[in-house]
């Protein structure tokens, strides 16, 4: 069985971008030694100035609750994220398409 990729979707209208990065710098190194992190991606709104995005993949949905109900995530990850702006943030992956690849996935969310 394939495990199925998690992704986390943190948006933040920053003002002042330094101080903000200087705190996200901790927050990476908290996750990246997280067990099950796999990547962390700081993206950047063409359209609004002060919009960003952090985006993190994780192994399943289970290390991503286990990385951020840890003792450092509830230090260092959750200050940070109490600004982020109130949008969805978390998301299951039902489909990866690569220039070679088609991968599915069942979704892992009850509907009942």
């Amino acid at each position: 069985m394939v495990d199925q990729p998690f992704r986390s979707q943190w948006s933040f209208d920053v003002a002042d971008y330094a101080a903000w990065r200087s705190q996200l710098e901790d927050v990476q190194t908290v996750l990246q030694q997280s067990a099950g992190f796999i990547d962390l991606q700081l993206l950047h709104s063409p359209d609004e100035a002060d919009r960003y995005l952090v985006q993190s993949t994780w192994k399943d949905v289970g290390s991503y609750r286990r990385a951020t109900s840890a003792t450092a995530a509830k230090l260092i990850v959750w200050p940070f994220v109490a600004n982020m702006l109130d949008l969805p943030s978390t998301f299951e992956t039902l489909l990866e398409v690569t220039a070679d690849t088609v991968v599915e996935y069942q979704s892992s969310v009850s509907e009942s």
